[in-house]
């Protein structure tokens, strides 16, 4: 009824949106699913951010057979209807481990592509990494970047008012991919990540060089 009703008159059925929301939550499958689909219908640049962010919180309470479209509606919305990159990155970072790799992928050409973000988006990762270590898609991203911008985590360059200073050694650094090598809960695709990004970061400190070759 209430998707009939969107064709007709969008604006009255946003006046439900929270009782939509709500039903995503229901212990029903068929009502969760039908409740998302009409809240990714409703969603615009006005009211991504709150219900973005109902969304994602909800990551961690749904039921597994119901993360799986969760995910993949959040990811859409977020692609689809992001104000600016900076809330792209962050809310890709708060959906974690529940993203997709090929997400990662895309979210690591995102931000290679947004050079202005590149010290926020090391040292956000950084951070993530600290703690959310048991996330396989969050240490590939954190390895990938910190391999990229060490030099921009080390030194805080490229700080953005928002943000709370960091102080991160180049041994620390270089530690993130050490231990990401030698965790036994590593797969071989993040291991061989992890080796490339010691190999590029020695040549940029050559403090640390002997760690990083041996």
């Amino acid at each position: 009824m209430l998707m009939r009703a969107l064709t007709v008159d969008s604006i009255a059925v946003q006046r439900h949106r929270d009782t939509i929301l709500e039903c995503v939550k229901d212990s029903v499958a068929s009502i969760q699913r039908r409740a998302l689909e009409l809240i990714y219908l409703l969603m615009n640049v006005n009211n991504v951010k709150p219900l973005a962010k109902e969304l994602i919180e909800y990551l961690e309470l749904s039921e597994q057979d119901f993360t799986g479209d969760l995910t993949a509606k959040i990811y859409s919305i977020v692609e689809k209807f992001a104000p600016e990159k900076i809330w792209y990155i962050d809310q890709m970072l708060k959906a974690g481990n529940y993203v997709k790799d090929d997400v990662w992928h895309v979210l690591i050409v995102v931000i290679s592509n947004a050079p202005d973000l590149h010290g926020y988006t090391v040292r956000a990762l950084y951070r993530a990494l600290h703690t959310s270590s048991e996330q396989e898609t969050i240490e590939r991203v954190a390895i990938w970047c910190i391999g990229e911008y060490a030099d921009l985590l080390v030194n805080d360059n490229g700080m953005l008012e928002l943000e709370e200073p960091i102080t991160v050694p180049e041994s620390d650094a270089v530690d993130v991919f050490e231990t990401a090598v030698k965790h036994h809960s590593s797969d071989v695709t993040t291991k061989a990540m992890a080796l490339i990004a010691l190999l590029k970061i020695s040549s940029r400190f050559p403090s640390c060089s002997e760690n990083a070759n041996s």
